[in-house]
């Protein structure tokens, strides 16, 4: 769940993800979710963790598409 600082901007976060190269999901205006394959191996979580920790840091800087 995003922070009031953040509020109504989960679609922002995951315009960033997308560019990124991952896929998050909004479940609401304030609240992002991930649903990995159930065959997801280690590798591939840690390059999406990746992936969604520079999404995030492009967000909080206030980089948006």
């Amino acid at each position: 769940m995003l922070n009031d600082a953040w509020a109504g901007k989960a679609k922002t976060l995951s315009n960033l993800a997308a560019e990124e190269g991952v896929m998050i999901l909004i479940a609401g205006a304030n609240v992002v979710r991930f649903a990995p394959a159930l065959n997801v191996s280690e590798e591939e979580v840690n390059s999406g963790l990746d992936r969604v920790e520079r999404a995030c840091a492009r967000f909080v800087a206030g980089v948006s598409s």
